[in-house]
């Protein structure tokens, strides 16, 4: 990172370095299983962070909106899914600056809590799992679009196919285990 990217955190938050990080600029991506705090920070994610954060977004929200909390379980895991491929987009891309992950970091967090619940909540089924493959494609198209690769892409696919499969148990799991038994 370069001095006019900021290195600290507190650097990162200022209003300049934010409003910086907002212009679009073409990422990177990377092989990420180079990086073991990469790998860390997706596990994480797609074990804990998301279902989690998807839990108490359909809480939240049915709170503030009034419908149902109790997430069908296809519904789910599209949902879950959809969070898994937003956190490896972001893992996978090369770091230009710690104001762009915060934003990215920041956005991911409010789709989790806000958006990913009033579509899967408020929906059909049927329909909350077909804006959750629109979102999926919509993330496909941003990688192969406007991303560049270090590696070839096919060498690569296995990092965001093992992320997915991984998110889908997780979430599986969390659902049946831990909020709706």
């Amino acid at each position: 990172m370069g001095p006019e990217n900021p290195s600290s955190v507190r650097e990162a938050l200022q209003p300049s370095a934010l409003r910086a990080a907002l212009i679009p600029r073409r990422p990177v991506f990377r092989n990420p299983w180079d990086s073991e705090g990469d790998m860390f920070a997706c596990y994480a994610a797609v074990s804990v962070i998301d279902p989690v954060l998807l839990w108490c977004g359909g809480e939240l929200m049915s709170s503030i909106f009034g419908f149902g909390s109790r997430w069908p379980l296809g519904v789910f895991l599209a949902a879950a899914l959809v969070g898994a491929a937003g956190f490896v987009t972001i893992a996978g891309r090369e770091r230009t600056s710690l104001s762009v992950d915060v934003l990215a970091i920041a956005a991911w967090l409010v789709l989790g809590l806000v958006v990913a619940p009033v579509l899967g909540l408020a929906l059909p089924s049927g329909a909350a799992i077909a804006s959750y493959g629109v979102v999926l494609l919509l993330i496909l198209v941003y990688v192969l679009r406007f991303g560049r690769w270090e590696t070839a892409f096919l060498r690569s696919v296995s990092w965001p196919v093992t992320w997915s499969l991984l998110a889908l148990f997780f979430a599986l799991c969390a659902h049946q285990l831990m909020f709706y038994p």
